[in-house]
């Protein structure tokens, strides 16, 4: 690393802290609860999902919320937990190596997790992630699978779905969303070749679509070399209008979306690590009002209903289901515009916050 390089760095670091400070000063007189919570990563995915979005939430609900990035070292966490005072802790994740119960300095923490990395090999992680389980004052779990495994370690673990700002703006009418061509078929994981299992499924589907005359468009998403473009077209061979699209901005992904049909979300629980999955891109996928076919795992069932979603695990459902809904464009104004509604209601960051909130206060008042 250059010295430019560490020097950036610094100043970065240096910023956040000062920031984190200035918050802590232009509120303490205030009665507010207070709570800092610790991203495992950059401000990406679940660490911002249930960390940097989950505090500027609960900021507008009543609390004196932050959270400190990931690359504040050891000195700097804790001058920012001693000048900010807060009542909770709340770690999102053990996989940064400061997110442990070793590290609270005498005040209560919530463990926040959304992954089965008790199935992960990084060394020390599953014991750290018990240890702090077990003396966190309660745990907030991003599925019934992951609740179950902490519940063997906390009598207090709760099920908070992952929540997602909703976007403004209109969503193109599926009639829309074919004039250009036939309809788009996506399957939005972001790095689908690291995926065996689920590839070889979306392989077999695709040629079953494919020998009953279907007309559609595959798309793949996170394709970032000509290598992995060409281990995609090794594997559709028939299929010379398949689009691989790279990796991107969020914000670009969700308006990628809108001109998509048909979402899928398989889940092969071979690995165990899926077992684990919580709602992921399919958050993307109802924010654009695209249809979901998804695999009866995770928590996949306990959202969907047979208005707003597909949800199972027969494969030749999933081929009937996509022959239905890539047909009928009516069906899947229908079914977006119903699933919109309950993403609304369930999955959008305020529904998380609520929980949150919820969850978070009755401790305050149970200690």
């Amino acid at each position: 690393m250059s010295i430019g390089t560490k020097i950036r760095n610094l100043l970065r670091r240096t910023g956040h802290e000062v920031g984190l400070h200035a918050s802590a000063m232009r509120n303490r007189r205030t009665d507010r609860p207070r709570v800092l919570f610790f991203p495992s990563g950059r401000r990406e995915g679940a660490s911002l999902l249930r960390a940097y979005n989950m505090a500027d939430a609960l900021t507008r609900t009543g609390w004196h919320a932050a959270a400190v990035p990931a690359d504040l070292k050891l000195p700097a966490r804790r001058r920012v937990i001693r000048h900010f005072a807060p009542d909770i802790l709340v770690f999102q994740q053990c996989r940064h190596a400061l997110n442990d119960t070793a590290l609270r300095y005498g005040h209560p923490v919530v463990l926040d997790t959304d992954d089965a990395d008790f199935f992960l090999t990084i060394p020390g992680l599953v014991e750290r992630l018990q240890r702090t389980s077990q003396a966190a004052v309660g745990v907030m779990a991003g599925s019934q699978f992951i609740q179950e495994w902490h519940a063997q370690h906390n009598a207090n673990a709760a099920v908070i779905w992952t929540g997602t700002p909703i976007t403004a703006g209109p969503r193109p009418d599926h009639h829309a969303r074919q004039s250009d061509g036939p309809p788009i078929l996506a399957w939005a994981q972001a790095a689908p070749l690291s995926y065996v299992n689920e590839l070889d499924f979306v392989r077999g589907l695709v040629a079953d679509l494919r020998a009953q005359g279907a007309a559609f468009r595959l798309r793949f998403y996170g394709i970032a070399t000509e290598e992995e473009r060409n281990r995609l077209r090794a594997m559709f061979p028939d299929l010379p209008d398949m689009q691989m699209l790279p990796p991107m901005g969020y914000d670009a992904f969700l308006q990628s979306l809108h001109q998509v049909a048909v979402g899928l979300s398989p889940i092969i629980t071979q690995n165990e690590f899926s077992r684990g999955k919580s709602f992921g891109k399919i958050l993307g996928y109802l924010d654009a009002k695209v249809p979901v076919i998804a695999s009866d795992e995770a928590d996949h069932a306990r959202f969907f209903t047979e208005t707003t979603g597909v949800v199972t695990n027969d494969r030749d459902e999933w081929l009937r289901q996509i022959l239905a809904l890539l047909g009928d464009p009516d069906r899947r104004n229908r079914m977006a515009d119903a699933a919109f509604e309950a993403f609304q209601r369930d999955l959008s960051i305020e529904a998380a916050a609520r929980k949150t909130d919820a969850f978070l206060r009755d401790l305050l008042t149970t200690r």
